[in-house]
């Protein structure tokens, strides 16, 4: 599974799920429903770039080559080990390690919190609830945070507080962080107003509670930022079952993103050509291009299988790695492909059109 792939996908998918909650599911009364949807919805962006609908399906394609090109003096190349410095992993994964110290320090924050008797605090953690004794409304209060426990909401936080780790860069992940939060509320106001009889007297003791807020990462009765959200759903009428339609829409979405997720470059199928692309001065200069370009990496022998694109331009695109070895031989095999200059375009009916090649290269290790 290609890195840049995957990621590119799994966010793609974040985003069209939660665009999706937010254009048909929102509004919807069906709580239950809403927070199967957000959490089915973070573990499927997970895991759909990792199914592979592509053999089910032939993707006209212009032109297939497999060319083998052997690498097997590495002693002429050039003896510095030295490897292109990937900025951008180095961000990503300092991003993970700053977001991984961050929820250590929320997890800390919430045991210090379990032990300590504030006054006007009311949260839950787990299946343990802090409540002060001397709150107004204390039984209701106390209805509101069993709803929290009994049905497990902390373990919603922690799972989407794991998945905002690695993709601490997509600010949807902490839409999900929220809505879910939201959810929990009204399923505990759902039921904590059945103890009141009343939603307008309901509402009104939400309105004029100013508990403390609790740690991050509980389930707290009093939420300043959605207070009035959690009023408005106390109003709004119970949605009706023929909306339920909207959440069968679910499939056909997921079955659109795992089907373009599935797809990679090279899933096609060869068709004629009149002339195939090639290399300026052909597959001699390509070959000894690679021996130039090519640096000494190897530490053992073995084959890699390059896949690319050969655009109408001539420009390499699409590169791809379908068999490795190691890292550092696999980004150098990549390099070399992306660094290739412009190829003469194939031609079918005197057009210029895309082509797909594979290349096969063969590295030995040099023995030191």
């Amino acid at each position: 599974m290609d890195f840049q792939h995957y990621f590119l996908w799994s966010n793609t998918a974040l985003i069209i799920f939660y665009l999706f909650y937010l254009l048909l599911l929102k509004r919807e009364t069906f709580f239950v429903l809403n927070r199967i949807y957000l959490l089915a919805a973070l573990l499927l962006s997970v895991v759909v770039p990792f199914f592979e609908l592509s053999p089910f399906f032939k993707i006209p394609k212009i032109e297939l080559i497999t060319s083998s090109l052997s690498i097997q003096n590495m002693s002429q190349f050039t003896a510095t080990q030295k490897l292109d410095f990937d900025w951008l992993s180095f961000v990503y994964w300092g991003g993970v390690l700053v977001s991984s110290l961050f929820l250590l320090f929320k997890l800390i924050g919430v045991k210090r919190s379990m032990g300590w008797s504030n006054v006007g605090e009311a949260f839950s953690f787990w299946r343990t609830k802090k409540i002060d004794k001397n709150l107004p409304e204390f039984a209701l209060v106390d209805k509101h945070e069993s709803i929290h426990v009994k049905q497990l909401h902390t373990i919603d936080i922690l799972f989407v507080e794991v998945i905002s780790i690695f993709f601490w860069f997509n600010p949807f992940v902490y839409r999900y962080k929220r809505s879910l939060k939201v959810i929990h509320e009204y399923l505990a106001d759902e039921y904590a107003v059945n103890f009141t009889g009343s939603k307008k007297q309901y509402a009104m003791i939400l309105f004029m509670q100013n508990f403390k807020a609790g740690p991050v990462l509980s389930n707290s009765f009093y939420h300043a930022s959605i207070l009035e959200a959690r009023i408005k759903m106390l109003q709004r009428e119970k949605s009706s079952r023929y909306n339920l339609w909207k959440y069968a829409l679910c499939i056909p979405l997921l079955a659109i993103i795992m089907l373009f997720s599935s797809f990679k470059s090279t899933d096609f199928k060869a068709t004629h050509v009149d002339q195939p692309a090639t290399f300026p001065g052909g597959f001699e200069r390509f070959s000894e291009y690679i021996l130039k370009t090519t640096r000494k990496v190897a530490t053992k022998n073995g084959k890699v299988k390059v896949s690319f694109i050969v655009e109408p331009d001539g420009e390499v695109t699409n590169e791809r790695i379908e068999i490795g070895l190691d890292e550092a031989i696999n980004n150098e095999a990549l390099r070399v492909i992306k660094s290739s200059p412009k190829w003469k375009p194939a031609l079918q009916n005197g057009r210029k059109v895309r082509s797909a090649y594979d290349i096969n290269i063969n590295f030995s290790a040099v023995n030191q």
